[in-house]
């Protein structure tokens, strides 16, 4: 509460400490005046001195009060296309978590998949990275979690000559793995994560480059596999060594959480067709747009999400999604979404963004590779305590400015920045799925910190490498 207060009070001071001075030289009026709303909304979103959504309201106040842009310009932005393809996904995501579908595929992946300690984790690692690239991270973690915690129990009992700290690596291994492989997963679609939607949105408003889905998949399915071969190495052979097979009671287990669900239901199967026509209409959008003029991907979500809400459910009066569910939403992460871009295309158009990278034009001396470099670096560690979303929304227009100052592809510094502020794995507040683990007792902060410092390391080097070579050369 005292941080929120000093930030709350910090946030107008600074603010109208930048209103009342006068403009550095080569910088408008008006760009001055985006710097002060960006200084508010940056200290605000940190501290959250007030609900981060309501923060996310202030370029629709500000911008045309300051005389920045008209109401109808500032709020642009927040029907970006993007946006409702994130709106549609989320839609699909809680169909799918109503069905109960996401359950049963987990189970069985893992009970195909797992047999000793290591593959244990990997098949709850790749099933969970798997979902999180269609469902939010927050809401895979929190329906393989009770499944987790029920395999830590069986192999407690029932896996002979296994040491206490055999065991605790083995509770604090696959707990991390669950929620780090959620955020991992997520990297991989616009859909997965939040700053993934930002970085599609800015890239458009901003200097006009349109990215696909399937564009995304290109880089972002590589770079998740990586980071998930190298969370997996991490946590089961580095920090939390786990050796062991498994006993005939863990496999029965999980042969029993499966037979307890019955056989498949007709909702389940309805939302699985569903959901694959819309994964399929995805992934070759651009075959189909030969023959649909004007299908996107956020279209393709929308017309899903409709669907949903028209196919009747067999089990119980209604369709196979309410409007009651749709309660469930994070309708404030899709304002945050829309306040990061009105502040991102204000800082471009009014000259901020240009008068910041050359203000940092000595960085051109810099290798561009150790540039690159220092950006996933520091975007990695500083997203620990802030918002992934926040954070992406404040250093886009930044580090996009940076890269045309220095002469290179906007995405050369700009793609480094919303890889690197998925990379949060050391602290509970820093992503819901660490929190929702942490939360289950198994470990202290200090084991996660441990492990995730390692793999924020190792994200650092994955982020610049796919940045660096392969960025430019997909998008």
């Amino acid at each position: 509460m005292a941080l929120r207060k000093r930030g709350f009070w910090v946030g107008v001071f600074l603010f109208l400490a930048i209103i009342f001075m006068p403009s550095p030289a080569g910088l408008t009026e008006s760009a001055w005046l985006v710097a002060a709303v960006a200084v508010l909304m940056v200290t605000w979103w940190a501290t959250e001195a007030i609900p981060i959504p309501v923060t996310s309201l202030l370029p629709l106040a500000l911008f045309p009060i300051l005389g920045v842009t008209s109401i109808e310009t500032a709020a642009l932005p927040y029907a970006n296309k993007n946006i409702y393809l994130f709106l549609g996904g989320f839609l699909i995501a809680l169909s799918i978590e109503r069905s109960g579908l996401h359950k049963r595929l987990a189970l069985i992946m893992i009970k195909r998949l797992g047999s000793d300690g290591p593959k244990l984790i990997g098949g709850f690692m790749l099933v969970s990275a798997l979902i999180s690239m269609w469902v939010m991270n927050t809401s895979t973690t929190l329906m393989l979690l009770p499944i987790g915690l029920a395999i830590c129990s069986v192999v407690a009992k029932t896996v002979p000559n296994m040491s206490e700290k055999d065991k605790s690596n083995f509770d604090k291994a696959l707990l991390l793995s669950i929620a780090y492989a959620a955020t991992i997963g997520g990297m991989s679609t616009f859909v997965g994560t939040a700053p993934n939607i930002v970085f599609s949105s800015f890239m458009q408003e901003v200097y006009g480059l349109e990215i696909s889905m399937i564009d995304w998949m290109k880089l972002g399915v590589p770079v998740s596999i990586c980071m998930l071969t190298l969370a997996w190495l991490i946590l089961t052979k580095v920090v939390y060594p786990v050796n062991f097979a498994s006993s005939d009671e863990t496999k029965n287990t999980l042969s029993k959480m499966l037979t307890d669900m019955g056989p498949m239901s007709k909702d389940e199967f309805r939302v699985g067709v569903v959901f694959f026509i819309a994964a399929g209409l995805w992934m070759f959008r651009s075959l189909i747009d030969n023959y649909v003029i004007g299908l996107t991907d956020a279209g393709i979500a929308i017309l899903v999400a409709i669907a949903l809400f028209i196919i009747p459910s067999s089990g119980r009066n209604g369709e196979l999604l309410s409007w009651e569910q749709s309660s469930k939403l994070p309708w404030g992460l899709l304002l945050l979404f829309g306040g990061g871009l009105s502040l991102g295309v204000q800082i471009n158009d009014t000259g901020l963004g240009l008068w910041i990278g050359q203000s940092l034009v000595s960085l051109k001396t810099v290798p561009l590779i150790i540039l690159v470099m220092a950006v996933a670096a520091l975007i990695i560690f500083l997203t620990e305590v802030t918002s992934n979303v926040a954070t992406t929304s404040t250093f886009l227009p930044v580090f996009g400015a940076v890269a045309v100052a220095v002469g290179v592809a906007p995405e050369v510094l700009t793609v480094p920045v919303v890889l690197a502020a998925s990379c949060a794995f050391m602290l509970p507040v820093a992503t819901p799925p660490n929190a929702i683990v942490y939360g289950a007792n198994k470990f202290k902060i200090i084991d996660m910190m441990r492990a995730g410092f390692f793999i924020n390391i190792a994200g650092v080097f994955v982020v610049t490498v796919f940045a660096y070579y392969f960025a430019k050369v997909i998008f």
